[in-house]
């Protein structure tokens, strides 16, 4: 993984800084609405476990992409070395594979990518991680029953790796 010195990282411009405050308060605005469904709920006396189930990774799926946003200046390689990374450790292309593998791809370096901004929340660094991590990471998302059940995933017919 690239990690530069922060130091020669250049300024942003203030187109970048537009848009990391615009797509920064989108999700700020999702999770108030969040919070204001959830106040509602429980002020009508809602107290069923899987609604509020529901309701809390609504909200911490929103919070998730909050802090993946707010990190991406500090870390402008990240995304493209963990697209690279899975890429590597899959051994196909996304064109090659499929559309199924293309989505596996995608969702692997997301997830790839949120645990390496999760880590270095708590002051891991990328190349403090196994160098295995791109493999489990990607073993995960392609075992994982939520996402082979998917309506998405089952839809997809073509020839990709197995799912």
């Amino acid at each position: 993984m690239q990690n530069p010195d922060p130091s020669s990282l250049p300024d942003l411009t203030d187109a970048q800084i537009q848009k990391l405050l615009s797509t920064a308060w989108e999700r700020i605005k999702k999770l108030i609405e969040g919070m204001d469904l959830a106040n509602e709920y429980y002020g009508e006396g809602g107290c069923d476990r899987e609604t509020w189930n529901q309701i809390c990774d609504g909200l911490s799926r929103e919070a998730m992409g909050l802090m993946m946003v707010l990190s991406g200046p500090a870390h402008p390689y990240m995304a493209k070395d963990c697209e690279r990374a899975v890429r590597v450790t899959a051994g196909v292309t996304p064109r090659e594979g499929g559309m199924r593998e293309a989505l596996l791809q995608q969702v692997a370096k997301g997830l790839l990518k949120s645990v390496l901004t999760a880590g270095q929340h708590h002051m891991v660094e990328p190349e403090e991680w196994p160098d295995l991590l791109p493999e489990a990471v990607l073993g995960a998302v392609r075992s994982a029953k939520r996402i082979k059940s998917d309506p998405t995933m089952a839809n997809l017919r073509d020839s990709g790796f197995p799912a």
